[in-house]
């Protein structure tokens, strides 16, 4: 009888560990431009002004990686960060300004459902700060987001035309994530958008390098600078491989 319990509760023990879910790897690009450079004059020095709250991600962020417990994270504007994986204690995905996991997180989301996945912060669309980011979860395993192939993420408000070497024309439109097979070498894009008066604006005619064995991030996000009028939309591209 004992050895038919010590079994059981062996194999119970067994279930419960093979059930428990695995940790999640992630990373995090914010996409963004700095905001203008403005200037403070004393008397024996220069030096740059304090960016205005809300238009800059915040320093110091930290990403919980279990409940308590964080890693420094480092947002820097168009820079991937270092891939972090998450326990599945941790319920979610939370960053913390201050250098700790204390108080209320400063960006909060769902565990995601991919095992490797990568948050692609912006400013919100409406507001145009980076108090409640926008985000887009993109799985990024292999099969996926497969080598050779460019992957198109459109978090502006508006479509985008886009002509890739001679292929025909195709839309990507607001909110939209659209994957494309790239030859390997020198590749022309170009890229067009509908400025405020309706007028078809180029943001991008120009070639773009694909490698053998690798693989291309491309992103549209709003524009936040003075000629946001003209040219609404801006682009970001980041090749990884070899």
């Amino acid at each position: 009888m004992m050895k038919r319990l010590l079994i059981l509760s062996l194999c119970l023990t067994w279930t419960s560990s093979a059930q428990e879910a695995p940790s999640k790897t992630v990373r995090f690009l914010p996409l963004g431009e700095l905001p203008p450079f403005k200037q403070i004059i004393g008397t024996d020095r220069r030096k740059q002004g304090e960016h205005p709250k809300g238009s800059m991600p915040p320093e110091g962020t930290v990403l919980m990686t279990e409940p308590g417990e964080g890693t420094p994270l480092g947002l820097r504007l168009k820079t991937f960060t270092k891939s972090l994986k998450i326990k599945p204690s941790a319920k979610g995905v939370e960053i913390y300004e201050g250098g700790k996991v204390a108080g209320e997180p400063w960006f909060k989301s769902r565990f995601p459902a991919q095992k490797q996945a990568l948050f692609v912060l912006c400013k919100d669309n409406a507001t145009m700060t980076w108090d409640k980011p926008q985000v887009k979860v993109l799985p990024e395993d292999v099969r996926s987001f497969p080598l050779g192939t460019v992957r198109l993420v459109n978090l502006s408000d508006r479509g985008v035309a886009v002509i890739i070497g001679d292929e025909k024309a195709f839309a990507v439109k607001a909110g939209e994530v659209v994957l494309k097979p790239m030859k390997a070498g020198e590749v022309p894009v170009k890229l067009a958008v509908k400025d405020a008066s309706g007028a078809w604006r180029t943001i991008l005619q120009n070639n773009l390098t694909m490698s053998k064995k690798g693989r291309m991030h491309a992103f549209f996000y709003k524009a936040q600078t003075k000629d946001a009028k003209k040219t609404p939309v801006k682009f970001f591209s980041k090749l990884e491989g070899v």
